[in-house]
């Protein structure tokens, strides 16, 4: 019995020689093994997380890029108002960023300035305003022509230049009311009132260029043609038919319009004219000086 218990013993020893392992040894290799596939797994998980993340980053950074209208680009803007004719400096001249989505042909890029400078605009412009190489009258035969003046959507109106009278002062650019007076002179129901307010003059006695110091031309007649909307040209037109109509010059500035202004009779200038004669009866009459001898 000893002798067989002894056998498995020196059986069991050379077992564990020659193998090079033992049972307690194999189940520590699986467990290494183990560890390492885990580590495996998440670096794959961290390396699909990473590029999830990226793909995400590029997709947002199209997508803002495509709403945006792209990458920006400097073109010229009016940096204060420019009324028709005026001859462009840089200081009337300013830049702006616009998405290159909404870049056009027309548009003058801002390495252009020195092209530009000295020209004369053929339109108004406001400020902050895009300048168009067709605002330009020397890059756009059209804007020589009147129709070449006027904006989307508006109409020109002639107005009899022999009722006007600024001694020669009126130029293309200014900006008018206009008041009308009824043909009824001796009636007691006729009136004055403001018609329109703050219209664009396009034209002058056939000229079309704002001419400024020593290039002024001055009109006592021919027409002035304005800038009205489709139902203020209609209002123009009927006026012209029953009564006188009167500009009025703006400070090129002045664009605001005023509300609810009171209609002017006869009564209101006969109340006025009789105020005047009240005040001056009652004034005191006025005192000798003595001289001393």
């Amino acid at each position: 019995m000893h002798l067989k218990r002894a056998g498995r013993r020196k059986c069991g020893a050379l077992s564990i020689l020659v193998n090079g392992s033992s049972a307690p040894t194999e189940q520590v290799g699986y467990s290494q093994s183990g560890n390492d596939m885990k580590k495996v797994q998440w670096l794959a998980a961290l390396m699909a997380a990473a590029g999830s993340v990226g793909l995400m980053h590029l997709y947002l950074t199209l997508l803002e890029a495509e709403i945006s209208g792209g990458p920006k680009v400097p073109v010229l803007v009016a940096a204060q108002d420019v009324p028709i004719g005026t001859e462009l400096s840089e200081n009337s001249l300013a830049v702006r960023d616009l998405p290159q989505a909404y870049v056009e042909a027309r548009h003058i890029r801002a390495g252009e300035l020195k092209k530009i400078l000295g020209a004369r605009t053929g339109t108004g412009l406001k400020a902050n305003e895009a300048l168009l190489w067709s605002d330009l009258t020397q890059f756009n035969d059209h804007s020589r022509m009147l129709s070449g003046l006027i904006q989307n959507g508006m109409r020109a109106v002639a107005i009899d230049g022999r009722s006007i009278d600024f001694e020669g002062l009126l130029r293309p650019g200014d900006r008018v009311d206009i008041v009308f007076t009824t043909n009824e002179k001796e009636s007691s129901t006729g009136s004055t009132m403001t018609l329109l307010q703050n219209l664009l003059v396009l034209s002058v006695g056939g000229d079309i260029v704002r001419g400024d110091g020593q290039n002024r031309k001055g009109y006592t007649h021919g027409a002035v043609t304005l800038s009205a909307t489709v139902e203020q040209a209609q209002v123009l037109t009927q006026a012209q038919q029953r009564g006188r109509l009167t500009l009025t010059l703006r400070n090129s500035e002045d664009i605001a319009v005023l509300e609810s202004l009171p209609e002017t009779t006869p009564k209101d200038v006969l109340g006025a004219k009789d105020r005047q004669e009240w005040r001056a009866a009652k004034a005191p009459a006025p005192k000798e000086i003595e001289h001393v001898r």
